[in-house]
């Protein structure tokens, strides 16, 4: 018993001493080919910046669940149509 008392009482003190982000995006697929992640991660954000991406689990105010769903850097859509001057 004592010793269940003691890893409870750990692992409480590991989670007080973490950061809690503003937001956390748990679960999602992960792709930055910059650094050539992809993998399931969790997202802290922190005001408007990204401050963490961790494989542990992470606490913020607000969580999403992006289990199944892909997060990956913002991209600019080059489509288009048209050659005119209008388009």
């Amino acid at each position: 018993m004592r010793v269940l008392a003691a890893v409870v009482s750990a692992l409480f003190a590991a989670q007080a001493g973490a950061p809690v982000y503003d937001v956390v995006i748990r679960s999602a697929r992960v792709l930055d080919p910059a650094s050539g992640l992809d993998g399931v991660r969790n997202i802290g954000i922190t005001g408007k910046k990204i401050a963490a991406v961790s494989a542990d689990a992470l606490r913020g105010r607000t969580e999403i669940d992006a289990t199944g769903l892909v997060a990956a850097p913002g991209f600019i859509d080059l489509h288009s149509h048209g050659a005119t001057p209008e388009n």
